[in-house]
């Protein structure tokens, strides 16, 4: 028992810190969107502006996108086909997944969520399916998101599983030596800060045939060609022996999941995962309104908005990092972890800020390591200066009353 969850542990050590985040009003809070962000706390009346949407590009409330979700629910119809896709699948699902095809230059399915995403793909990795029929040794980033630490149970009733420190290239070589055949789990960009070291991956990937899994939700949009993420921008193309899922409604700023499962036109591949992916074989897909804000946001992705965004976007990550010290100052990514160690302090930190104008999400465990708690600010193209450096001078005076 408890090899790789323990979620009684988990509930003991971290509920105590949930019930004092709600009592705070920090979590649940009901809201009326005033757009750009801004939110209006339907308890209190007051509005605030959200540093922890992970809308890195706006996009969540693009017109277009917006137009093309209503559209799609009248062009269809219906809001749902009501039965797997393997039986039968309304045609906007094929567009939706053809345009984002052409996007990423991979083969492409949509799920409802990341998540559902990682939960139809590890299995199929771990099992051997994707591998030669030879099921790889299991190896999790310490640090990989938790839709896929979730599936280590499950992994591990196919495969052996085993979990590394986070970015250990050494320990990672030292398995591949020892392994004719190892799948690494890892996110692109992490959820609380921080990267995977692509390039020595792909190194590894090319010495050992290292199968390389990465969930790129905060990478996806927010970066390369395309937005087409962190990994593929490093790799030019995905290849077989690399899979990655991602979000669609965070950068994206429409709805689902998807994964991108290698190669284009692997029909083997494709049908191994529509045929025994689990939520993808299952009734569940995205509502055809999802559908159509995916073909709308593509659309975009392929327009000359999309690097206007992206510099936008990084502009404001270095406006915010010139005003906030943070261990993630400089990397270019959009999301900043601020560590202030103890969870009673990140609540009165967090608390402070939203009576200032200012929601931040506090983070404990099992989101981070217990005692290192600390608050997650997602940095977002359509934030304005102005705000970001009000904010900053409110958390920079908090630190300073707490030292």
């Amino acid at each position: 028992m408890h090899l790789f969850t323990n979620t009684k542990k988990a509930i003991q050590i971290s509920n105590s810190f949930w019930d004092v985040t709600t009592q705070a009003g920090l979590a649940n809070i009901v809201s009326r969107n005033l757009n750009d962000g801004v939110h209006e706390a339907l308890a209190t009346g007051k509005s605030f502006l959200n540093m922890s949407s992970y809308s890195y590009l706006g996009l969540d409330s693009h017109p277009d996108i917006l137009r093309a979700a209503a559209d799609a629910v009248l062009e269809t119809g219906s809001l749902n086909t009501s039965i797997s896709r393997i039986r039968v699948q309304f045609d906007i699902l094929q567009r939706a997944e053809q345009a984002l095809a052409e996007l990423v230059e991979a083969d492409v399915l949509t799920t409802p969520s990341c998540a559902a995403a990682a939960a139809a793909s590890l299995p199929l990795l771990a099992s051997g399916a994707l591998t030669d029929d030879v099921a790889p040794l299991m190896v999790f980033d310490k640090n990989a998101h938790f839709c896929l630490n979730m599936m280590k149970p499950i992994c591990a009733d196919e495969a052996e599983v085993a979990t590394i420190r986070h970015n250990d290239l050494d320990a990672l070589e030292d398995l591949c030596k020892s392994r004719p055949r190892v799948a690494y789990v890892a996110d692109g960009v992490y959820s609380t800060g921080g990267q995977a070291p692509v390039k020595e991956l792909l190194q590894l990937q090319d010495k050992y045939g290292l199968f390389l899994f990465f969930d790129e939700a905060h990478g996806f949009s927010t970066l390369g060609r395309h937005g087409r993420g962190l990994v593929l921008e490093e790799m030019g193309a995905i290849n077989d022996r690399t899979l990655i899922v991602t979000s669609l409604n965070k950068g994206f700023g429409a709805s689902g999941g998807a994964i991108f499962l290698g190669p284009r036109h692997n029909l083997h591949r494709h049908n191994l995962a529509t045929r025994f992916g689990g939520p993808i074989t299952w009734s569940q897909r995205i509502n055809t309104a999802g559908l159509g804000a995916i073909i709308a946001s593509a659309a975009i992705h392929r327009s000359d908005a999309l690097p206007r965004l992206q510099n936008r976007l990084q502009d404001n990550v270095r406006y915010f990092d010139e005003l906030i010290d943070s261990e993630s100052r400089g990397d270019g990514l959009p999301i900043r972890f601020i560590s202030i160690g103890s969870e009673d302090n990140t609540i009165v930190f967090a608390k402070s800020l939203l009576e200032q104008g200012f929601y931040t999400s506090p983070i404990f465990f099992p989101v981070i390591a217990k005692g290192r708690a600390g608050l997650r600010i997602m940095i977002r193209a359509n934030m304005q200066h102005e705000d970001i450096r009000r904010f900053a001078a409110s958390l920079n005076q908090l630190k300073a009353d707490h030292e």
